[in-house]
This record gives C-alpha cells, structure tokens and sequence, in this order.
C-alpha cells in the first residue's frame, strides 16, 4: 500500500494548563497522498491554523502522531523541524510574505541559498519555476510593483524551490476577487499533480474546493471528510 505524504493519527493540541485549557484540535486523523490537493474549510476560530501548524512542523502536537512520508516528525526538537521545513515542506501564505527589497527573482534564488545550492543550479531552477508560473516577465519586478496575483504566483515559485513532498497553503486567495483566486488555485493544483507532491489549501471561500481532490472540514477541532 502507497505511504501517504502526511500522516496525522489521533492527534491532539491543547493550549494552557488546568481549568484554563483549551483543546483547539480533538483526535484529529487523516492521511495526504502524493498527487492530491485536499481543502480544508471551516468556520473562524474552527482549528484550520493550528492544525496546518502542526503538519507544517511549526508546532509540535499535545498528543497523537504526525508522519511525513513515513518520517515521525511532531516530536523533533526546533533545529530539526526548522531543517525539515526547509528542506521538505513549502509554505504559501495568505499575504504571500514577500520580502519587499528582492525582485521576483530573488525571492525564488534565495530559497536556494538557504538549502545551500550553488549558484548557476538556483538561478536555474529558480528561472525554470518562473517560467513555468508565467512569471518571467515580472521575474525583475519587486512585489510593490506586482499585482496580487502576481505575487502569489512569486509565493508559490518560491514553495516549489526545495522541490517539497508537502505543500500548504493557508488562504492564499483571501486578498484576491473570485477570478484571480480561483487561477491561483487552479495553478497550485496543476502543480501538485504534475510534480505528484501533497497539498493542503485552507481556504474561507467554498466555491474554490471543486478544484480539490478531496474536502475536509474543520469544525470545533474534530476533523471529518465530506
């Protein structure tokens, strides 16, 4: 049987201690494979941040397994998370987090720098990603002087640069109308397919999951697929 890309089993995230605690994920359990884009909606305040937290190794679970492609990975110490978020995991975020100072270029060629790549290598797979995303025009634009969408595809050339098993992607359409946030997304499900990664988008919007390949919903920290 195929080793899904991330596993969670029963995993479980509470904040505080003693009658101030707060359970913010209950037992939650699912597995994503290669090639798929699965959505995760919910309502405000559901769990949807704490629970891409966890797969993205930025918190460590209270109780219950996470796996990256077989690997047990919520019980790393910081130096090893911060190692495997950079070498595996690609992140898009909702603002796109771009540096102001760097073109488009940049952004993606510094990807590289930090996983130690030579020079002619990063520039190469850097403008290749580039070009992949329609963005070679704009490759020696800074972000201020790009379109919203224009930057999310930056965002999404530089997740791609470490060449991730898992992609997450936490509502990167929020600050795009209806058209320009469904091309994001359609591009970011053409990319996880084609280089047969994982991905997860949370996403507010519902009319964008029949881009999906499966749902699930977050509601009060338990997780179910619909």
């Amino acid at each position: 049987m195929m080793t899904p890309i991330l596993s969670l089993n029963q995993v479980r995230r509470d904040y505080g201690d003693g009658a101030a605690r707060i359970t913010a994920l209950h037992n939650a359990t699912f597995e994503v494979y290669a090639g798929e884009l699965i959505a995760l909606v919910g309502p405000s305040g559901s769990g949807k941040s704490t629970l891409l937290s966890i797969a993205g190794a930025l918190l460590q679970p209270s109780s219950g397994e996470v796996r990256l492609a077989g690997d047990t990975i919520g019980n790393l110490d910081n130096a090893a998370r911060t190692r495997l978020r950079l070498e595996r995991i690609g992140f898009i975020f909702q603002a796109s987090n771009l540096i102001s100072f760097l073109t488009g270029r940049e952004q993606v060629q510094w990807i590289g720098k930090l996983l130690g790549l030579p020079d002619d290598e990063a520039n190469q797979r850097g403008d290749r990603l580039l070009e992949e995303l329609g963005m070679t025009r704009r490759a020696n634009h800074y972000p201020q002087e790009m379109s919203g969408g224009e930057r999310q595809r930056i965002a999404i050339a530089r997740a791609l640069m470490n060449e991730p098993e898992l992609i997450l992607a936490d509502e990167p359409t929020a600050s795009l109308d209806g058209a320009r946030g469904r091309q994001v997304v359609e591009l970011l499900a053409t990319e996880v397919h084609s280089r047969n990664t994982a991905g997860i988008l949370v996403t507010h919007d519902e009319r964008l999951i029949d881009v999906c390949d499966r749902v699930l919903r977050i509601a009060d920290g338990q997780v179910i697929e619909i």
